[in-house]
């Protein structure tokens, strides 16, 4: 769906392209690897289709969604942390597509985690026993 949409928007000459990814991206979590992949992917695809862009003069922009943890019937037990409410996820949502962010880490918990996060050496993140119950 996003290279269908970058492509219309290469020929519009201009659009805004945002997805939704996670935070899972940030760093590879143990309890889910594959998932942790993907997202990581979506990152990184959004990086190099926004440096492809820019190569080619394309006023595209890109905004790039990391929640963490919401609150929706697909996790619905509440023994995740920093659970999120679905409403106030998506006003932040609204708020970064209109400001054109390029990242949104959502919600201030999430980003503090994820600041430290990726300070942690990747030899001692290996060791870290996360979870994510």
């Amino acid at each position: 769906m996003v290279n269908a949409a970058y492509h219309y928007f290469e020929q519009q000459g201009k659009g805004h392209i945002a997805v939704i990814s996670s935070i899972a991206g940030t760093k590879g979590l143990g309890s889910a690897p594959a998932y942790s992949a993907t997202k990581r992917f979506q990152n990184t695809y959004l990086d190099a289709l926004d440096q492809l862009a820019h190569m080619n003069k394309l006023h595209i922009s890109f905004t790039d969604i990391r929640p963490g943890f919401v609150a929706t019937p697909l996790l619905k037990d509440d023994k995740y942390p920093l659970l999120m409410q679905a409403p106030h996820v998506a006003s932040h949502i609204v708020k970064a597509i209109s400001r054109r962010k390029r990242t949104a880490v959502i919600d201030w918990r999430y980003q503090i985690l994820v600041f430290f996060w990726k300070l942690i050496p990747g030899w001692l993140w290996v060791r870290l026993p996360v979870r994510n119950q």
